[in-house]
């Protein structure tokens, strides 16, 4: 019997990536998944988002792990799109137990050369995002009366500055706040809140941040790699699925308003 047997994640950003990651990863584990992106792209950030397709080939990778998943195409920034999400999601499933606030986007520039719309969409996609989520997920988790548990993707930004990054920083600065708040409010109700500290991840985000940055993939990934402590350019999205995996596990039964690196040693820097 896997580690979340029965249990219903709901993961947003599920598309590709990380999202992707964390679907296949706890679906082996178990776990029935609703796998919501937006599928499309947005006038920001200045690369292509997750599409249909891509969706598609996540939920046929968990299906492939004899397991249910559910597609849900919603932009997270949509209330009235994530509360349908959340409902169908239930009519399918019967319940939720745990929700991963992974849907994000990040882009390169200066603090002074960053524009209203640009960081108007990052605040948006990767704070409101993840607040509407907790807004519609958390009152079915009360109802249920068996606990959960809810992971943030936050990044090793949500913990220092960066330089370029202003926007991004303060969205993921914002997601510990956010999950350290809720952590308290859902205690007494045996739900965890937990954020995840990843350094560079090997997604599509990278190249698409060097061609915002007006660089080479190469030349981005080499500069990642000197802020690594442990020789590594960048971690796999499944390097963060796994510690995921175990924070939504009985094994973290009591683990609760945490920060976990996943940062082959950058915060040492």
């Amino acid at each position: 019997m896997g580690k979340l047997q029965g249990k219903v994640a709901f993961i947003t950003g599920a598309g590709r990536g990380q999202g992707r990651a964390h679907a296949v990863t706890m679906a082996r584990e178990g776990a029935d998944i609703a796998a919501l992106d937006i599928c499309r792209d947005l006038s920001y950030p200045r690369y292509s988002l997750a599409e249909r397709s891509d969706l598609e080939e996540t939920a046929r990778l968990v299906r492939g792990c004899d397991r249910r998943a559910l597609e849900l195409v919603a932009d997270v920034r949509d209330s009235a799109a994530m509360a349908a999400a959340v409902q169908a999601t239930v009519a399918a499933f019967g319940r939720i137990d745990i929700l991963v606030c992974n849907a994000g986007i990040a882009d390169m520039a200066l603090t002074w050369d960053i524009t209203e719309e640009w960081w108007d969409t990052m605040i948006d996609v990767n704070l409101k995002g993840y607040w509407l989520a907790v807004k519609y997920v958390v009152p079915q988790m009360l109802a249920q009366g068996t606990g959960g548990n809810i992971l943030m993707t936050s990044s090793v930004a949500g913990l220092r500055g960066e330089p370029g990054m202003a926007h991004y920083c303060a969205s993921k600065w914002g997601v510990v706040g956010l999950a350290h708040s809720l952590a308290q409010e859902l205690a007494p109700h045996n739900i965890t809140v937990n954020t995840l500290h990843p350094t560079a991840v090997n997604t599509h985000i990278i190249p698409g941040m060097a061609q915002a940055a007006e660089m080479a993939t190469e030349d981005l990934i080499e500069f990642i790699r000197h802020g690594n402590a442990l020789p590594v350019k960048l971690i796999e999205a499944e390097d963060v699925a796994n510690a995921a995996l175990w924070l939504v596990s009985g094994e973290a039964r009591y683990i609760t308003g945490q920060k976990l690196n996943i940062d082959a040693g950058r915060m040492l820097k």
